[in-house]
């Protein structure tokens, strides 16, 4: 249908709960992430004495658990930007239809025969 707009407002804000849902769920990973990964701290072994490796491993295995961190946070933020873009999405397909129908009553009311109507 050419020079037709249509679109599915609750089916547009369905798709933005399921969105903030994955979400909600990459907010939930980190901390668990975090809390799982500072078990295994040490286990390379003692770190500033003569361990070499310890003295590798310790501040690198560190900076990974922060980099995957801070991975997961930027990953929910984009989600987060998208369920607001989507939202908006949502409200741009709302709108001419409920300017429609406001301007369908206010000229309805309007009309010299609009008594008989109601």
């Amino acid at each position: 249908m050419s020079g037709t707009y249509s679109g599915d407002y609750e089916g547009i804000r369905g798709l933005s709960r399921h969105i903030a849902d994955a979400s909600r769920t990459g907010e939930e990973i980190g901390p668990r992430f975090d809390t799982d990964s500072s078990a295994f701290e040490g286990c390379w072994g003692e770190e500033g004495g003569d361990d070499e490796f310890a003295n590798q491993v310790g501040p690198q295995a560190r900076k990974e658990r922060e980099m995957v961190l801070d991975t997961l946070l930027s990953i929910t933020s984009g989600y987060r930007a998208l369920v607001d873009a989507v939202d908006a999405e949502a409200e741009n397909v709302r709108r001419p239809q409920t300017l429609a129908m406001d301007d369908i009553r206010t000229y309805g009311a309007e009309s010299p025969d609009s008594e008989t109507r109601r």
